[in-house]
This record gives structure tokens, sequence and C-alpha cells, in this order.
């Protein structure tokens, strides 16, 4: 996979920042100095096809069933994540 940015979709919430929120390298995701708890040298999330999954790392533990997925540019909730399902995107990819 290129290497992508995660930037926030809810543009006018709290928590948006134009800054990227995570960054693609490989087929891991990582936490970026701009996400709101900071960067992390270690994978959140890992990129299998369409889908990501959280990884040990992640604050909640791996997952076995996709917390996104990825349709074109933009990055959806699955049913699986904690957030809910939503038909807006989550993250743009860039």
């Amino acid at each position: 996979m290129p290497n992508l940015k995660f930037y926030d979709a809810k543009y006018g919430n709290t928590t948006h920042t134009m800054k990227p929120q995570y960054e693609v390298r490989g087929n891991n995701v990582y936490k970026t100095a701009y996400h709101p708890e900071g960067a992390s040298p270690l994978p959140q999330f890992k990129i299998q096809g369409d889908k990501v999954f959280t990884t040990a790392y992640h604050p909640q533990g791996a997952s076995a069933v996709p917390w996104f997925e990825i349709k074109g540019g933009a990055v959806h909730n699955t049913i699986h994540n904690p957030n809910g399902h939503s038909s807006s995107p989550t993250f743009h990819l860039r």
C-alpha cells in the first residue's frame, strides 16, 4: 500500500485537524504527531485488502474482525467498530 495518511473526515468538530492523524507504512497504520495522543512507533492498525484491523499495540488489543473498510479514498467504520457503523467516512486517505 502506498504511503498514505488518514485525515479526520469530521470537519468542524473539536477533534478535527487538517493534519494527518495516522500514516500508512506498508500494511501498517501508525499514529502521527498530530494524533490527539501523539505519535506512536508501534502500529495501531494493519490493512488486509480493503479491511483495517486493530493490532496488539492498539489500546483495545488485536481484533479478528475489521474496524474499518477502505472505499476509494475514504475509510468507513464497519459494524464491528465500537463507535458504530456510519454511511459517511471517518477518515479521508491522501
